[in-house]
């Protein structure tokens, strides 16, 4: 999720009790629920870099709980009266509620690294959800204004879970209705992806091994044929850039939905990886380019959100 929604879930859980713990309590909650994205460091080398250690290690069920120590302690240092225990709990729920919310999204979480980098996604909602972030806001001001603001607050986060949990329903109507609809079946791997307005509208993708097939499913309207999307054989020359190229090995591994392009360039082949699952027409987004030289040699690499 985006921290704008990270740093309001926060703010809530404070509201919802947890505040009273001890001094800075919501400090550790609002600061623990953004600290796993302390990867964005990464962007320092390169966009290249970010896609490899973002939602890794710092997003795992290892790594997040040592950044929440880590955390606690600092705060522990820094204000007078805390007490670490209770700075050490509000830290943990912080990060883990963080995690918990990006496995919704659809740009996928290594929570298993670095035992597992897979990157795990439940697809169930946009990256930006109006909808909670609406719920979010409505939550702290109404616990604001009201008398027993913990009730309000519990109140709110519970409608999130509800929201959540009713858009889970839908995804895997949407998944089974898209999977119904691939001609001659053979689906090897499908995705519902979510759209960020409308809970009954996702972009379906899947895989039948030498296609793809993709559509959007509209669960209360008439179902609409599928466009097919023939996968292109694979040249020596994008085997090469594959197995070469640094910045395509990263982007593959990230990439559920693959799809590439070649063509040629000045100083050799071009080849363009994309993920059919950030496609927007008209905006390149989320796409690798491997320049090859005529001699195999990988002269110019690039990766672009």
């Amino acid at each position: 999720m985006d921290n704008l929604t990270h740093t309001l879930t926060g703010l809530a859980l404070g509201r919802a009790g947890l505040e009273s713990a001890t001094p800075g309590a919501t400090l550790a909650l609002v600061l623990a629920s953004n600290l796993p994205d302390i990867d964005i460091v990464f962007g320092l080398q390169g966009t290249a870099a970010y896609l490899e250690h973002h939602r890794d290690i710092s997003h795992s069920i290892l790594g997040a709980p040592l950044l929440a120590l880590a955390l606690a302690g600092v705060l522990r240092l820094t204000l007078r009266h805390a007490r670490f225990l209770p700075l050490a709990l509000c830290s943990l729920l912080g990060v883990a509620v963080h995690v918990f919310m990006d496995l919704w999204t659809s740009y996928g979480t290594r929570v298993l690294a670095p035992l597992d980098r897979t990157f795990y996604t439940w697809d169930l909602v946009f990256i930006v959800d109006p909808a909670i972030l609406l719920m979010l806001l409505t939550t702290l001001l109404v616990s604001i204004r009201l008398p027993q603001p913990a009730r309000v607050a519990a109140l709110g986060l519970g409608l999130i879970v509800f929201y959540v949990g009713a858009r889970a329903v839908l995804h895997a109507q949407a998944l089974e209705t898209g999977i119904a609809r691939v001609p001659g079946g053979g689906v090897v791997k499908a995705a519902a992806l979510p759209d960020p307005l409308e809970p009954f509208r996702w972009r379906f993708l899947a895989d039948t091994g030498s296609a793809y097939w993709m559509g959007e499913v509209r669960l209360r309207e008439p179902a609409s044929a599928l466009r097919k999307r023939q996968k292109l054989p694979e040249t020596a020359v994008v085997t090469r850039a594959r197995e070469s190229s640094g910045v395509a090995g990263i982007f593959l591994a990230f990439s559920s939905f693959p799809w590439f392009e070649v063509a040629a360039s000045e100083g050799g082949t071009e080849v363009v990886f994309r993920d059919l699952r950030f496609e927007r027409p008209g905006r390149e987004s989320f796409a690798a380019r491997v320049l090859v030289g005529p001699d195999g040699s990988i002269r110019r690499e690039s990766f672009r959100f």
